[in-house]
């Protein structure tokens, strides 16, 4: 990967994109670089390290394995993802681990590094708060579901999400390829053969179609309402 890449890579990250060039440039040359094959544990829950870290390629997921080995799925980080800044903040261990489901390129700063580029750049700074305000509501959602939902419904909503990831649609969206039954399970706290009957059980009412490896969802429209039904909006 070239400097031209990378500051490519750099300014696909939201809190990093509208810095100039020249300080992109310098950013690049500061930035730690190291490629990750598959199932790679890049940070391990309550580690003492405190890096900040940016996806410049491939995919990692954000996640947390019980005593029992049971993993709870945070969620997916595509290129322009950062990772580690709440350590990188607060100088405490790791609130989450982080593994590469694919082969990945992750640039990384220290938390020295990181800190300085925040006091100097007032618009990282505040492009890195309303990250943080983001992922502070994303997260209120999930807690919500997780106390309020039945499974069912938390497999409704996980779909909806992933709906959404999958950009402008007509009513229907395609997820491609569509997430494993294990997957969906570790995104809400079940097992697979709940999600394998409750995706049969939305496929005989026309709501879902297997598509080859895909999985349509034939009403988006339809499944909100169901969704926000069991919420009680």
């Amino acid at each position: 990967m070239d400097l031209t890449e990378r500051i490519t890579a750099l300014r696909r990250v939201p809190i990093l994109a509208k810095l100039p060039q020249a300080r992109l440039e310098q950013l690049a040359g500061l930035c730690k670089w190291q490629d990750y094959d598959a199932g790679t544990q890049i940070l391990g829950y309550r580690d003492p390290s405190t890096d900040v870290f940016f996806l410049a390629a491939g995919k990692v997921r954000v996640i947390v394995y019980s005593a029992e080995g049971k993993a709870v799925l945070f969620t997916e980080l595509r290129p322009g993802g950062i990772f580690g800044e709440i350590a990188a903040i607060d100088r405490a261990g790791r609130s989450s681990g982080v593994e590469s489901a694919v082969a990945s390129r992750i640039a990384s700063l220290t938390a020295d590094q990181f800190e300085s580029l925040l006091l100097s750049e007032p618009a990282v700074a505040l492009a890195t708060l309303r990250h943080l305000v983001a992922e502070v509501r994303r997260l209120s959602e999930r807690v919500l579901e997780f106390s309020t939902l039945a499974v069912r419904y938390r497999i409704h909503a996980e779909l909806l999400r992933l709906a959404g990831k999958s950009g402008p649609n007509e009513g229907q969206v395609l997820l491609s390829p569509a997430p494993s039954l294990a997957d969906i399970a570790e995104r809400v706290s079940t097992h697979r053969e709940a999600v394998s009957r409750e995706l049969s059980r939305l496929g005989s009412t026309g709501l879902l179609r297997r598509e080859g490896s895909n999985l349509r969802i034939t009403d988006v429209a339809r499944l909100e309402r169901i969704v926000q039904e069991a919420k009680g909006e």
